[in-house]
């Protein structure tokens, strides 16, 4: 869940706060690390919430949602609609992030533009729990691809989160990506604190 994030995050700031080359768009940049700072706020709700519960809760007991996994099920999926709406939007606004001397956005290196745009914005899902279920179902982009391939981005994939072990691992899993994601915040921080004035973000 929320791999092809990672990957993507690394390798585009990579690129892109390389202080040898300039960025086209200073608000670009800013716009980017607003985007990823909501989407790891997303990120902890989903991993500290709802999912690593093990259903014995009193809070989850006699709800009018029916059984305390439904009750689970219900509240999970908003917080994972939360998630999936911050993490559409830290995608678009990553492929923003340009050279001045460029044609095209970084993203466009692994992507073909339009078919990365119109796949985050219609087809992507960072993920959601299935009716009456506990099979979580991910819909993301895949980034072990090659340059003939990259009209096919799309990777499936699902948790079974019915056992608790399951989800405290899945819960483990987002944390990491927290921590990692946060180190890049960070980075995006110091890169524009050292390189653009207020007057350049406004």
């Amino acid at each position: 869940m929320l791999s092809e994030i990672v990957v993507l995050t690394k390798k585009i700031l990579d690129e892109a706060l390389d202080e040898q080359k300039i960025l086209h768009s200073p608000k670009s940049v800013y716009e980017v690390y607003r985007a990823l700072m909501s989407l790891i706020n997303d990120i902890s709700l989903v991993a500290n919430h709802y999912l690593a519960l093990d259903f014995t809760e009193e809070y989850l007991q006699n709800s009018s949602w029916g059984e305390p996994i439904d009750k689970w099920r219900r509240f999970f999926n908003e917080d994972l609609n939360k998630l999936n709406s911050s993490s559409k939007r830290y995608l678009h606004t990553l492929s923003y992030l340009c050279f001045e001397d460029a044609d095209e956005g970084i993203m466009s290196s692994y992507y073909n533009c339009k078919t990365y745009y119109g796949f985050v914005r219609d087809e992507f899902n960072a993920g959601y729990v299935e009716p009456c279920g506990t099979m979580l179902y991910i819909k993301g982009l895949n980034t072990d691809i090659g340059v003939e391939e990259r009209t096919h981005i799309g990777r499936f994939k699902k948790i079974d989160l019915k056992t608790y072990e399951s989800r405290e691992q899945l819960q483990a899993e987002l944390r990491d990506k927290k921590k990692f994601l946060d180190q890049e915040l960070a980075r995006m921080k110091r890169y524009i604190k050292m390189r653009y004035t207020l007057d350049d973000l406004l």
